[in-house]
């Protein structure tokens, strides 16, 4: 089996843009020389890359999981046809990973990363590999264990869930001293998404009220309606001790315990990025205070 580097470089263009129309844009030709190129990649691996309709170009099975192995054909190739290697570029990394996860433990500390090392970080939101499907990345960080056999996974932290109010919302509403107490108040969290598969929803809703009135994707949400004293916000611990004027309430009645893991597309295990990747999480992590996996979990050859 022959393949053109330059067909892999085409399916790599048209896998991120996901069009037929903005892929033969960024590659300056005529989209029926696209599909040309495309199809020819296709004969060859004797496999379809993508399923084509009326709003798009979708990645298939396969072609997820040769995206990231096209990814450094593509730039292979653009620095063999520029000639000249040292100029190829600044590393790009992209990192899944849930928004509250991103924006509190992963954004504050890329500082050094960005600024001295020249790499580009994508950090792209997402509660599951299922909600981003099609998007390329280097790693991803997730909630719910994949069983895929074409990723692999570590366990890289755990976290504790809980419900949190500010001290004023609590002194001038209904007193909680059970469970049952909050039906009588405006919880914050989300709605019931099966898309986003996220653990801790399905294990505390039972217990929760009838009625989420304040319902968002965005974790962040929750945390500023609590701040601003509109009910009780079901967030991590880890974010909620940033703000000294949240109180955690009924800790003991409820609580849940998860894990984050990290999770590699298998063809990129031996590649220095990866490497780089794993660091910069496991350092994230150690810096935020969270705590260790209680298990030894999966492990990753470096």
């Amino acid at each position: 089996m022959r393949v053109d580097a330059e067909d892999v470089k085409y399916f790599h263009v048209v896998a991120e843009a996901k069009t037929l129309v903005r892929a033969s844009q960024e590659l300056g030709v005529d989209y029926t020389t696209v599909s040309r190129r495309i199809s020819r990649l296709e004969k060859a691996l004797g496999t379809r890359l993508f399923s084509r309709s009326g709003t798009g170009w979708k990645l298939t099975p396969t072609g997820e999981g040769l995206l990231p192995a096209a990814r450094m054909v593509s730039l292979g190739v653009d620095v063999f046809a520029d000639g000249d290697p040292i100029v190829s570029g600044p590393e790009e990394w992209t990192i899944l990973a849930p928004d509250g996860f991103a924006a509190t433990v992963l954004a504050p500390r890329c500082g050094r990363l960005v600024a001295e090392s020249g790499v580009i970080l994508r950090i792209v939101t997402a509660d599951s590999l299922a909600s981003r499907d099609g998007v390329s990345y280097d790693a991803a960080v997730v909630r719910t264990k994949p069983t895929s056999p074409r990723v692999r996974i570590q366990e890289l932290v755990t976290y504790e869930i809980g419900l949190y109010a500010t001290e004023d919302y609590l002194r001038e509403h209904a007193e909680i001293k059970r469970v049952e107490d909050l039906q009588q108040h405006v919880l914050c969290w989300y709605a019931e998404d099966p898309i986003a598969a996220v653990p801790d929803f399905v294990t505390l809703r039972p217990m929760l009220p009838n009625i989420i009135r304040l319902q968002s994707n965005n974790l962040l949400v929750h945390e500023e309606a609590a701040l601003a004293g509109v009910g009780i916000a079901v967030m991590p611990s880890y974010i909620a001790r940033r703000r000294p004027s949240l109180v955690r309430v009924l800790p003991e009645e409820v609580t849940y315990s998860g894990h984050y893991w990290t999770v590699l597309p298998a063809a990129q295990l031996r590649w220095e990025i990866t490497r780089k990747v794993l660091r910069f999480l496991r350092e994230a992590v150690l810096d935020a205070g969270l705590a260790p996996p209680l298990g030894t979990g999966a492990t990753l050859s470096e």
